[in-house]
């Protein structure tokens, strides 16, 4: 079953079981797929910011987090700072138990969309990447306008159905999903995504 989601993923974005390659060096990946990490910042997160399965975001990303370090996909941050000199540092940092380490790279953002007036693409394109699993916060802002950002951009887009929330007890989310389904993008559960094979080797021809 997941062999088959594997290879409905792979028509979906363009690619065969055997283009797929190995991340091995975050400033040079061969990987062409990268997470980004849209907002999941203490100033911007509440007690009611569940993802659809009910889950603190927070603890949702952390779960998500452990499942794409090991396959080697690179991970970027993204975080509004919109309200600095506002909004402390403190609160404007990603929100604990989340964890940035020093090979992630975290992009800063003062619009919705995180592809505007940031390098975030220029950086994506410099790494070779072209499909993108999106989470964060929140569904139906930062989220929605990052995904439009990327389809404009011309990257594939993955959503990770339960790897994000709007606030609203995961009601948000749902919605979200909906709609992005509708218009043909990929929403699919992280329980589901085979992470490591996002970044398999090229299968030899011989």
């Amino acid at each position: 079953m997941r062999t088959l989601r594997l290879v409905i993923i792979a028509a979906a974005i363009g690619l065969t079981l055997g283009s797929f390659a190995v991340f091995a060096d975050v400033q040079t990946p061969s990987c062409r797929t990268a997470l980004l990490v849209i907002d999941v910042q203490t100033a911007w997160l509440n007690t009611r910011a569940k993802t659809v399965d009910g889950v603190r975001i927070e603890e949702k990303i952390v779960s998500v987090l452990e499942l794409v370090r090991p396959a080697g996909i690179p991970i970027i941050f993204v975080v509004d700072v919109s309200r600095r000199g506002i909004e402390s540092e403190r609160r404007l940092a990603v929100a604990d138990p989340i964890e940035v380490l020093e090979d992630d790279l975290v992009i800063e953002k003062r619009y919705q969309n995180g592809f505007m007036m940031t390098s975030l693409e220029d950086e994506l394109r410099a790494i070779g990447i072209t499909t993108l699993l999106i989470a964060g916060f929140a569904s139906h802002e930062c989220v929605r306008s990052t995904v439009k950002g990327a389809v404009r951009a011309g990257f594939e887009v993955i959503i990770i159905e339960d790897g994000h929330s709007g606030g609203e007890g995961g009601r948000r989310a749902t919605s979200e999903n909906a709609t992005w389904q509708s218009q043909g993008l990929l929403v699919i559960p992280s329980g589901e995504l085979d992470f490591a094979a996002l970044c398999l080797p090229p299968v030899s021809a011989e």
